[in-house]
């Protein structure tokens, strides 16, 4: 079996998971595969690199690098400069929170994005001290790599709380929420897709009046409009393993989140109104607009 075969084969079992992970993974199995095959073509090398961006249909961080990748002659470079895409905009996002996260605040977050980890941490190593309540993120509990992460980093205030109590944190029963902080999987022109409890949590703080901070890179930016078709649809047995003969199931891997007035989105462009990302995402990234 080949690099590429095998991570494809981890990205759709999520071994590999997490927009940046996966869109690293795609690049280094592609920078493998030039290796391992000098004399490949370059439509041989677009359709595995296409089978890899889309072995998750919710990964337009990787599918955006494969439109980078293949929009001239240049595939060599082009991989190693949407490499330092990725790792400028992950080095740009952190010192944002400097204007939004105060000594004293309290924050939910759900699920896991190493973006959000390092925007926090970021935050804590200039002197900002906070709490924070991570929300498990069932059925496969990437909450638990959050707040794992976050006490290696030295955070001493991090409470987890299941999914279900999420909203009745944002409600004050443990106190004041002054913010929420998410990643993205996907940004869209009239809403955003993130973990499943995305929405409910969103409504809630629209509800208190408590602001939404999506934290994500530009590169999650998808020029295609929004359509159901692309909320991934996981396997049952995440659910549960065992379950009653006949049972249906509707398990999507994602949310979608229209935009509203007090959802704000944090990247590498600063801070800004989730109603203008389009202008933002295509201005920062030129390419963009050619897709």
């Amino acid at each position: 079996m080949d690099t590429s075969a095998q991570v494809y084969i981890d990205i759709k079992s999520l071994k590999i998971q997490g927009a940046t992970n996966v869109a690293l993974a795609v690049l280094d199995a592609l920078q493998q595969k030039l290796t391992e095959s000098p004399g490949i073509s370059a439509d041989s090398l677009r359709e595995a690199a296409i089978k890899l961006a889309y072995a998750r249909p919710t990964e337009p961080l990787a599918q955006n690098a494969v439109r980078y990748i293949f929009s001239n002659a240049n595939i060599e470079s082009n991989i190693e400069h949407y490499k330092q895409y990725i790792e400028e905009g992950k080095k740009a996002i952190p010192p944002h929170g400097k204007e939004i996260l105060k000594d004293g605040g309290a924050y939910l977050t759900l699920c896991h994005s190493s973006t959000t980890v390092s925007f926090f941490t970021y935050a804590r190593s200039r002197g900002a001290y906070f709490s924070l309540f991570v929300a498990e993120t069932r059925p496969l509990y990437q909450g638990r790599i959050t707040a794992t992460e976050l006490l290696h980093a030295g955070f001493d205030d991090v409470t987890m709380v299941i999914d279900d109590v999420a909203v009745a944190i944002i409600e004050g029963r443990k106190g004041a929420i002054d913010a929420v902080f998410i990643g993205a999987d996907m940004l869209c022109d009239s809403g955003f897709a993130n973990k499943v409890g995305s929405f409910a949590i969103t409504a809630a703080a629209e509800l208190r009046s408590i602001p939404v901070y999506i934290i994500t890179t530009l590169l999650k930016y998808d020029t295609r409009p929004y359509n159901p078709s692309l909320i991934e649809q996981r396997n049952p047995s995440e659910i549960w393993k065992e379950a009653p003969k006949g049972l249906k199931f509707y398990a999507p891997a994602f949310d979608f989140v229209p935009y509203r007035p007090h959802i704000q989105i944090v990247s590498e462009a600063g801070i800004t109104s989730s109603s203008d990302i389009q202008r933002i995402a295509r201005a920062y990234y030129p390419f963009l607009s050619h897709i």
